[in-house]
C-alpha cells in the first residue's frame, strides 16, 4: 500500500495536502473500547475537496491519525541543512489534518533494501552512494532525520521502519545491516523519548505467504529486532495473503508467534478489497466483496478489543477510483490493487464495513 502513497500518487498530489470477544453493537450496552482507531488521511482524489473530505471523515471516525512517510532527504539530513519548501509544506498539511484530541502515529522508512530518497528531497549524495544501512554516515543521517521528524510532528507513536520484513529476501547481509541501523536509531531515540513507543512494522500477509521453513526464517529474522520494538506492529491486507478468508486463523498465528514478548499489538495499516478487481494487463483478479470486507473488520476489531491492541489504522477511508483515473497513464497497474478497500465506495456510499467500524468507534474509549 505504501508504494501508492510514496511514488506516482505523491507526485500527482503535490501541494494538495496543504489545502474476550466483543459483539458488534455492544456500544449500546455501555461497553468501552480499549484500542484507538484511525486512518492515514489519504484522499480519494487529488482535489482540494477530496482532501477536505478526508480530513472531515477522520474528525468524525478516528481518534488516531497516521502520517506515513517513506524515503529520506539524505543529503539534507546528513548535512543538517533545511528540508525543501515543498517537503515542509507537505508535512504542514499532514499535521493540520490531525483530529482535535487525537493521537498521532508517525511512520518513516529508510527504504526496503536500498536507501530510498524522499520524493521532495535532493538526489542521494555521493557520500552515501552504494552504502549499506549499517554505514556510519547512513546511521547518522537517518537518526538526524528521525529526530527532526519527531520534533515537527510530535508523535505519540513512532515507526522507524515500514514493513521491514520485505528487506529480508534481498539477502542476509542486507537484513543484518538493516537490523544494525534499527537498533542504533532505536537506542538513540529512546534516550531522547523514553516514554514514546518506537518500533518497526512487518507484513502479516508477507509472513503468511511464506511457507514452512521460509516462513520460519522470515519470522525469525524479524524477531532479531523485537528487543528494540516497543509494540508488535503489523500491516495486513488479506487479499494479498492469497485472498485468505480465514482471518481468525491468520490473526491467531500472529498472536501465537509474538505473545511471548509480552508487548501490545498495533495494526499500523490495513484494508480489505470490497469489489472484484481484474488487472487489465496481467489478468490477475482480486476477488473482493463487501461481505468479505465487513467480515474481515468484524474479526479484526473483535480481536483488537479482546486482546487490548494499542490501535488499528485503516489505510483508506474511501475508494480512490477518481485518483486512479488521473494517474493510471503514468503509474504501474499494481498501484490500483488497493483501489476498492475503502469503508466508503467511490461515490461516498457507506459500505457494511463502515457500520462495523462505526459501532466500535462509538464505544467510549477507555482512558489509557
Amino acid at each position: 500500500m505504501r508504494r501508492i502513497m510514496t511514488t506516482s500518487i505523491k507526485y500527482a498530489a503535490a501541494g494538495m495536502l496543504l489545502l474476550g470477544t466483543v459483539a458488534v453493537g455492544a456500544a449500546e450496552d455501555g461497553q468501552k473500547r480499549h484500542f484507538r482507531m484511525g486512518f492515514t488521511g489519504f484522499p480519494s482524489d487529488i482535489t482540494a475537496e477530496a482532501v477536505k473530505q478526508a480530513r472531515q471523515f477522520s474528525r468524525q471516525n478516528a481518534d488516531i491519525l497516521a502520517h506515513h512517510i517513506e524515503g529520506v532527504p539524505w543529503a539534507q539530513a546528513l548535512e543538517g541543512a533545511p528540508f525543501s519548501k515543498e517537503m515542509m509544506e507537505e508535512w504542514a498539511g499532514k499535521k493540520l489534518a490531525t483530529p482535535q484530541g487525537a493521537k498521532v502515529y508517525l511512520a518513516v522508512s529508510p527504504g526496503r533494501g536500498e536507501l530510498k530518497v524522499a520524493d521532495k528531497g535532493p538526489p542521494l549524495p555521493k557520500e552515501l552512494n552504494g552504502k549499506g544501512y549499517d554505514d556510519p554516515l547512513v546511521k547518522k543521517a537517518f537518526l538526524n532525520y528521525c529526530r527532526r521528524a519527531v520534533q515537527f510532528f510530535e508523535p505519540d507513536y513512532l515507526g522507524i521502519g515500514i514493513e521491514v520484513n520485505e528487506i529480508f529476501p534481498k539477502g542476509t547481509e542486507a537484513w543484518r545491516a538493516y537490523a544494525e541501523l534499527h537498533r542504533y536509531v532505536y537506542d538513540a531515540l529512546k534516550k531522547d523519548h523514553p516514554e514514546m513507543p518506537i518500533f518497526a512494522s512487518f507484513t502479516l500477509h508477507g509472513m503468511l505467504n511464506a511457507k514452512g521453513a521460509a516462513r520460519e526464517k522470515l519470522a525469525g529474522a524479524f524477531e532479531q529486532i523485537m528487543p528494540q520494538n516497543d509494540l508488535v506492529a503489523v500491516s495486513f491486507y488479506p487479499f494479498i495473503a492469497g485472498g485468505t478468508t480465514d482471518i481468525k486463523t491468520s490473526l491467531q498465528w500472529m498472536t501465537d508467534r509474538f505473545d511471548k514478548y509480552g508487548k501490545r499489538y498495533a495494526v499500523v495499516e490495513t484494508g480489505e478489497a470490497a469489489e472484484r478487481l481484474r488487472f487489465p494487463g496481467s489478468g490477475q483478479v482480486v476477488n473482493g466483496t463487501e461481505e468479505k470486507q465487513a467480515a474481515y473488520y468484524r474479526e479484526l476489531l473483535a480481536t483488537a478489543e479482546a486482546r487490548r491492541f494499542e490501535f488499528v489504522i485503516s489505510f483508506l477511508h474511501q475508494d480512490y477510483d477518481a485518483m486512479w483515473e488521473r494517474i493510471k497513464s503514468f503509474s504501474p497497474e499494481a498501484f490500483m490493487a488497493w483501489r476498492d478497500c475503502g469503508l466508503l465506495d467511490e461515490t461516498g456510499k457507506k459500505r457494511p464495513s463502515y457500520h462495523v467500524w462505526k459501532q466500535y468507534f462509538d464505544m467510549p474509549l477507555e482512558n489509557r
